[in-house]
């Protein structure tokens, strides 16, 4: 189901593009509805993939990066925001990049603020696709709203996520070092 939401992006962003927000609205739930059901399924199951556990968050970016951008060029967010968005996403890649590289460490598994970020994003920006389909001021206020979560969200969860990962690598550093050197 993740390559059917990869294959929904392009599809959700051409709508959005052309103004079918209905439509990009309609898709996006329909994507976000298969993605719960797939990772309920694979729990259920008790199956995984290496392959799956890149793509799935692979198709989550891809979406929420894709739609940030169109939206902000059909003047439903503000560009402040997506660019904020992107700073604190382009950090952390980043800087896992360089760790990863200098190091070889690569324990950069999610915190709860970043899924708490991304679940804050991706509600935004289905509010933001059903305030362009169909107005309203309780929608138009919890966009709004949005706008002053979002920050808090991404700041916090990108400060913290690079306290955790330099917690995480000296943890294993320290680790590597004590099974280097054991005490007799």
């Amino acid at each position: 189901m993740t390559e059917l939401r990869l294959c929904a992006v392009p599809v959700i962003l051409f709508a959005v593009g052309y103004r079918h927000f209905g439509l990009a609205l309609l898709i996006f739930v329909g994507a976000g509805v298969s993605d719960g059901f797939d990772g309920w399924l694979a729990r259920r199951l008790k199956q995984s993939s290496t392959l799956g556990s890149y793509l799935d968050p692979l198709a989550d970016k891809a979406l929420l990066t894709g739609l940030f951008i169109m939206l902000a060029l059909v003047g439903e967010l503000p560009w402040a925001l997506t660019i904020l968005v992107f700073v604190r996403d382009g950090c952390i890649l980043t800087s896992a990049l360089i760790l990863y590289t200098a190091t070889g460490f690569h324990d950069f598994h999610p915190i709860w603020w970043g899924k708490a970020s991304t679940t804050a994003e991706l509600t935004l920006v289905a509010f933001a696709l059903l305030e362009a389909w169909a107005p309203g001021a309780v929608v138009h206020g919890v966009v709004v709203f949005g706008w002053v979560a979002i920050p808090f969200f991404v700041l916090v969860s990108g400060i913290l996520y690079a306290f955790t990962s330099a917690e995480r690598y000296r943890a294993q550093r320290g680790q590597a070092i004590r099974a280097s050197h054991p005490v007799p």
